[in-house]
């Protein structure tokens, strides 16, 4: 209390309203931090493998050792209806014998933006990627390509709104540009589009229409061309186990020369109990390729993991790869795997592989691969 008596509150509007705004600036201040979350993860694997033919040659098989150290980091937040998300990974390679594999250091970069609506969501995915030209062209179009770099940049945007209880409408456009450091293939671009229409009949039964079009640049030379997709399909639940996805449809290529097709795909996801899961996916597609245009091929793809613990864990993994190019060749992959946590963030992996090819104007080759991994994951390591 004042010497000469009670104080007398201003009554002046800067004296209240000071206060109030600071205090609602305070408010949102304090709201906003506390609505951004954010999320760290943290990766690392140190792998080990002996391939007894790196070349994929059928006159000469030569072993060699690979070593290689991937680390990632990745970033989450989220802030009310709007999340991004950010991930960098480096691959560090070197081999017994560098003229068959060369050493690489590879980065990985992968930016993502999205936003929901009360029907409806909005994302934005940018990313760069590197990687070993012969393993990638080898697992995408089945070519035994010189050991240099592939290149790959993209940027994507998808679009969705729900237009009633039942039935769903999705949009996507993008653009991916691929070039190459070493070998003779053939830089490009492709832009994308298409279009979803998906309509609930039932909790287990949703019908879907899809038409995508898509067209091939060649940075140099080369020919362009389109390619055009409508698929109808219908995504099955027959129960908490059972997942099917079926879709049929044509293919039209516009080129030098116009080629047309059917296409489709069968994917089947089945969890035969707690422990054990089943996935198979058979499909004839159109993609893209550096070996110029667009490339017809038919996939299947099989996966069986089974769980023996909390800590130990089994699978086995089939691929086959048929190309309609005459440059490219079929691939067969059959590899078994086994991994077994060591705490909650160190884990241990054993694999084999064996690997073929035949086509595309060379000889049947194959080989094996035995790999030894150790992992380490942390899923919020700032938090330690």
């Amino acid at each position: 209390m004042s010497r000469y008596g009670p104080a007398t509150p201003c009554s002046c509007p800067e004296a209240m309203h000071a206060p109030t705004l600071a205090g609602v600036l305070g408010m949102l201040l304090s709201v906003s931090v506390q609505a951004d979350r954010f999320e760290h993860a943290l990766a690392a694997t140190l792998n080990t493998e002996y391939d007894s033919n790196a070349a994929m040659s059928a006159a000469s098989s030569d072993a060699i050792w690979r070593v290689s150290l991937t680390p990632s980091y990745s970033l989450l937040r989220t802030s009310g209806a709007d999340s991004w998300n950010a991930r960098l990974g480096l691959s560090l390679e070197r081999s017994s014998d560098p003229e068959l594999s060369i050493g690489r250091e590879d980065p990985t970069l992968t930016l993502n933006w999205s936003r929901q609506f009360p029907a409806g969501s909005f994302g934005i995915t940018a990313s760069h990627v590197e990687a070993s030209t012969r393993v990638a062209e080898l697992q995408d179009s089945g070519l035994v390509a010189a050991d240099g770099s592939r290149i790959d940049q993209s940027l994507a945007a998808n679009w969705s709104r729900a237009l009633s209880d039942r039935r769903n409408l999705s949009l996507n456009l993008g653009h991916v540009g691929v070039s190459y450091r070493g070998g003779t293939l053939t830089d490009y671009a492709t832009l994308s589009a298409g279009a979803t229409l998906r309509q609930a009949w039932s909790e287990r039964s949703e019908p879907y229409l899809r038409f995508s079009a898509s067209h091939y640049a060649p940075e140099t030379t080369g020919n362009s061309s389109d390619s055009f997709d409508l698929l109808a399909g219908v995504k099955l639940t027959g129960s908490y186990r059972l997942n099917l996805d079926l879709a049929g449809g044509w293919n039209l290529t516009e080129a030098q020369t116009s080629r047309s097709g059917w296409q489709g795909s069968l994917k089947l996801n089945y969890a035969m109990d707690e422990r054990a899961s089943f996935v198979f996916d058979l499909s004839r597609s159109v993609a893209s390729s550096g070996v110029g245009g667009f490339v017809e091929s038919d996939q299947l793809n099989a996966s069986w993991t089974q769980a023996l613990s909390e800590r130990q864990t089994i699978g086995a993994n089939l691929t086959w790869r048929a190309s309609q190019s005459a440059t490219t060749g079929d691939t067969r992959t059959f590899n078994l795997w086994s991994s077994r946590a060591l705490d909650d963030f160190w884990s241990l992996r054993f694999s084999y592989l064996y690997k073929q090819r035949e086509g595309g104007g060379l000889p049947e080759a194959s080989g094996h691969v035995l790999g030894l991994a150790l992992s380490y994951s942390h899923p919020d390591f700032l938090d330690l």
